[in-house]
């Protein structure tokens, strides 16, 4: 495929192709075994129908705690509205829709909808609350409450945009598959600012009424229209779709579908806006938060307690339990104390070890690429009689839909792939027919175990896009490698030797899977030319050796043209006189005059063992043993500790003695997680930097800016809890969930703190109990979209979370940090006016508080 092709529409134009020529082909029918369209709509799918399933959530919960059909609508057609604009921008942008990409929107889904949520909350409670009030204008009611909460939206965009700046500095594979996300939510982000400050306050004019309810007659006649509207669509269009959804017989769906839309739009015309006292849901979240609020103003460090040691179990499940907590055990051994004497302390502790690192997420491909390795010797007959037996017995486990296994190479220099390697994908059928408790690990053993036969390695577990990713990478078949440097090939295959027997008994690795790289494996046919006796024959060295390559190897000797086509004519010794390697010094040779003597008259035949392949890197000769880590370890703590083990291994020379002058190292794609590792570590702290300064701009107070700016390690702790939880290794993907977290998990922060800070500076309280009571207002008056933009990101990644389709997984990964951090950023909402009211309390005590103080 041509590089920036679309893979979908180039296999759409093959799949026409083949069709076109199929007909030409006299019976001959063209079957098609590693086809990628399926996976691509089965991913597309999967993320498509999150993304339905989101926005549909999202607006039942909006509808929950407004109990107001209008204003849920209008915020939810801010996302359909956010989602078709980042389709604009991808189109002109030149990101194209692929899982990652659709995996920026699925994400963003919630944070998306809080931007809404924020506006229209903030015009449906001043609507309703000056409902009354016949004196003041229906659009500057809006625009003030607009008004009032657009600097808590910037903010919290402009923190969730610039926390994507880290994506954008990885490099190499990294950088490829993440930087559409990026792309992405930052689109959808700007565009959900956009829909927020300009749909949401136009529809709210529109929708949102204080005026008497229409007359009956009037409700009636546009719940008749909608009603058969919807009906003659259920027949004509949407019949045969909701039988095969939800199972109504077609002639039922009309009455369903009419009496639905005549029941909402009824609801939509007679409901009226309502003050938060008079629903439900509003007065339950009041109720649960004033008493806990009152209570943490009262009680300010019991209050910050419970997020203090969040934070630090969160740390701890990061780096893990013992490390965090050591230096205060050594604080206590110095005064004589040892806390591991404690009952229970050391199986406490060792209950949230560090988490393990591994390199990516593969995607679930719905196959395997088997590629083992035969003994160089074997020859192409013996390898095409392998890959056969190979293919029949792999083809007998039930779960396996079809196969093709691949041997040699095209004329390529891109494919340099000898005769000993083989290539086999094998398509698994859908998990559905799949045998109850099989897994694709118990496919892929299975698959080992049939056709790992004599003389065949042991294949590393890949995929096929994942396989030809590794090799691309790191230019071996396996996730990891040693690479050994070396100047002779003979002594580089003893090393690699050396290096196998030594990689078999380290504790991290599978030794079944240990296969060094057979350097001096092939055999080689040497004929040494005998100048005498050449010569008492009247044939040269050159005259003799023009005989041998010729019989042996062949001689073209012209084409043959046949139309277009053009074909070698080649001589060279029939097949049964050539393979009898041992017969050969028995050739026949006619000398310079005319007389017929034996090779061996002329030169002499020996056998050796010679490379099948000399490979090189940086100037020198390489040789590989592949390898792969125990399934209960992260791949870098294995690297780690197998690099450690192989450093003292060379340094005590009886285990592990190399030639003088040879060096290794180990190869394979985690190096690109290294990597990403090293620029997230520095460029992820400078980035929380920059948003604490963004933060400061808001509020041009340090104290006040750290207060909201705490929300962030408390998020990141329930985050850390989550994939520790779920025992989900760390790599790139989940790091780009915690990235997507730092942006949102201020946004409530934000929201409340700017309330709060604009109660402050308008009712100027003098005492402690009256900032007390100043600070609790606030907070009941800002509680509602808190919990609200809270519950919509969670609820909005359930689908994601849960779904089971392709790609899931990837998406899984990056949501699931999110979830966490969001599932304790209720938290914050009790953190920033406790750690406000303190605050402005200190500075009461300190001096009278001043208007300058206050700003």
């Amino acid at each position: 495929m041509r590089h920036g092709e679309n893979p979908r529409r180039v296999i759409a134009r093959v799949r026409e192709k083949m069709r076109q020529i199929e007909p030409a082909l006299q019976g001959v029918g063209l079957r098609a075994v590693y086809d990628r369209m399926g996976l691509i709509d089965e991913t597309m799918e999967t993320l498509s129908t999150a993304l339905a399933e989101e926005i549909l959530i999202t607006t039942i919960v909006v509808l929950l705690f407004l109990l107001h059909f209008r204003s849920s609508f209008i915020v939810s057609l801010c996302l359909p509205a956010a989602v078709l604009m980042s389709f604009i921008a991808m189109r002109y942008g030149g990101i194209e829709a692929n899982i990652m990409s659709l995996a920026g929107i699925a994400i963003a889904i919630g944070t998306m909808v809080d931007m809404g949520i924020i506006v229209a909350e903030n015009i449906y409670e001043k609507v309703g609350r000056e409902a009354a009030d016949e004196g003041t204008q229906p659009w500057r009611l809006v625009a003030d409450a607009a008004i009032e909460v657009a600097p808590a939206v910037r903010t919290a965009v402009m923190t969730t945009i610039v926390s994507f700046l880290p994506v954008f500095c990885l490099t190499g594979r990294d950088y490829r598959l993440f930087a559409p996300l990026a792309y992405t939510k930052s689109f959808a982000i700007a565009a959900a600012l956009i829909a927020a400050v300009t749909i949401v306050p136009a529809l709210s004019r529109l929708l949102l009424r204080r005026s008497a309810r229409p007359s009956i007659k009037r409700t009636l006649g546009w719940c008749l229209a909608s009603s058969v509207l919807f009906g003659a669509l259920g027949y004509f269009v949407w019949g045969d779709p909701i039988e095969d959804l939800i199972g109504i017989p077609p002639w039922a769906s009309p009455l369903v579908l009419g009496a639905a839309a005549a029941l909402v739009l009824w609801q939509f015309q007679r409901e009226r806006v309502r003050s938060l006292e008079e629903i439900p849901t509003s007065r339950l979240v009041r109720w649960i938060y004033a008493a806990r609020l009152r209570y943490a103003l009262g009680h300010k460090k019991i209050a910050l307690s419970l997020p203090s040691l969040l934070v630090l179990l969160g740390f701890g499940a990061w780096i893990g339990l013992p490390k965090l907590l050591r230096p205060v055990e050594i604080a206590a051994e110095q005064l004589g104390a040892d806390f591991n004497e404690l009952p229970g302390y050391v199986d406490g502790k060792h209950l949230l070890p560090s988490l393990s690192t591994d390199d990516w997420i593969a995607l679930d491909e719905g196959s395997w690429y088997y590629m083992p390795t035969f003994y160089p010797a074997v020859s192409f007959s013996q390898a095409m009689q392998i890959l056969q037996t190979q293919d029949v017995l792999i083809g007998q486990i039930p779960e396996v839909k079809d196969l093709l296994g691949k041997i040699g190479r095209v004329e390529s220099a891109l494919d340099p792939a000898p005769a000993a390697m083989v290539e086999t994908y094998v398509m698994l059928k859908p998990k559905r027919e799949w045998r109850p408790g099989i897994t694709p690990k118990d496919i892929w053993n299975e698959i080992n175990r049939a056709a790992t036969l004599p003389g065949v390695t042991r294949a590393s577990e890949l995929q096929p896009i994942e396989g030809r990713v590794v090799m691309l990478q790191s230019g071996i078949k396996a996730p990891m490698a040693i690479r050994i440097f070396g100047d002779d090939l003979k002594s580089l295959g003893r090393s690699a030797i050396k290096v196998a027997e030594l990689l078999k008994t380290l504790p991290q690795i599978d030794p079944a899977t240990v296969n060094p790289d057979i350097v001096l494996g092939k055999p080689y046919v040497e004929f040494t030319v005998d100048r005498e006796s050449s010569a008492r024959y009247g044939m040269s060295t050159e005259r003799v050796n023009q005989v041998i390559e010729t019989a042996l190897g062949g001689m073209n000797l012209i084409q043959t043209f046949e139309g277009r086509e053009r074909y070698p004519v080649r001589l060279r010794y029939i097949r049964d006189t050539r393979q009898h390697i041992y017969q050969l010094n028995r050739l026949p040779v006619v000398t310079s005059d005319s007389a017929v003597v034996p090779l061996e008259e002329l030169a002499k035949l020996e056998t050796s063992w010679g490379p099948a392949a000399i490979n090189s890197e940086n100037a020198r000769l390489v040789a590989h043993v592949a390898f792969s880590a125990k399934e209960n370890l992260g791949a870098l703590e294995a690297i780690a500790a197998i690099e450690k083990q192989l450093r003292d291994a060379q340094l005590e020379q009886e285990i592990l003695n190399l030639p003088a002058g040879y060096s290794i190292e180990i190869v394979g794609s985690f190096r690109n997680q290294i990597e990403a590792n090293r620029r997230l570590m520095w460029i992820i702290p400078l980035v929380i930097l920059i948003n604490l300064i963004l933060i400061y701009l808001q509020f041009r107070n340090l104290p006040i800016s750290l207060a909201v700016f705490s929300d962030i390690p408390v998020a990141f702790a329930g985050g850390m809890l989550a994939v520790a939880f779920m025992q989900v290794e760390l790599n790139t993907a989940v790091w780009v969930g915690f990235i997507a977290l730092f942006g949102v998990a201020v946004d409530d922060g934000v929201v409340m703190a700017t309330y709060i800070h604009q109660k402050l500076l308008a009712e100027k309280p003098k005492s402690a109990r009256k900032i007390r009571d100043t600070v609790y207002a606030a907070g009941l008056k800002r509680i509602r979209p808190c919990v609200m933009t809270t519950a919509t990101t969670l609820v909005a990644l359930l689908p994601v979370l849960l779904s089971d389709g392709r790609g899931a997984d990837v998406a899984r990964a990056m949501a699931l940090p999110v979830f966490g951090g969001m599932l304790v950023e209720p938290l914050t909402s009790f953190i920033v006016p406790t750690v406000y009211s303190a605050y402005l309390e200190t500075r009461l005590r300190q001096a009278p508080i001043t208007k300058k103080e206050n700003q």
